[in-house]
């Protein structure tokens, strides 16, 4: 009889503990709107350069990479998803990509050697307190934002 209830208390503690697992936390989904557009700098295109856009209220930036023509896509869930509507600071840093995708590509300790921007966009730019940039997205959404620098 001893043994059956050592029996059962055990197999109690082991439902018990398997129903103790951590709940799997699911990132919470920000609303976005699609946003995209073209940054310039002196009337040409800026490649290569991060944009970012800040809510004002704290929830998650949106940011998208330009191209050789200086259109970029926002993403805040996933990538080209959109931005949270809203009022955002703005920000557009140099973000340059690698040549080499390989898997044995070694990471660039020299600052001297890594890519340079084809243009010198001023670096207040790449400070959302200093850039001086803001935009409010609305609900419906930008989709040709036009983003000059000076």
């Amino acid at each position: 009889m001893l043994r059956l209830i050592n029996g059962l208390v055990g197999f109690g503690l082991i439902l018990g503990l398997a129903g103790c697992s951590p709940a799997v936390v699911k990132p919470t989904l920000e609303k976005v709107v699609p946003v995209s557009g073209t940054v310039t700098y002196q009337g040409k295109p800026v490649e290569s350069f991060q944009v970012s856009f800040i809510p004002t209220d704290g929830r998650r930036a949106a940011v998208g990479i330009t191209d050789a023509s200086g259109k970029f896509t926002l993403g805040t869930n996933d990538v080209a998803d959109g931005a949270p509507p809203g009022k955002h600071k703005v920000s557009i840093a140099f973000a340059p990509t690698s040549t080499d995708d390989s898997a044995s590509a070694s990471p660039v300790d020299d600052p001297k050697l890594l890519p340079k921007p084809k243009l010198a966009v001023p670096s207040k730019y790449a400070n959302p307190a200093t850039s001086g940039l803001e935009q409010e997205v609305p609900a419906g959404g930008l989709t040709d934002l036009k983003i000059e620098l000076k």
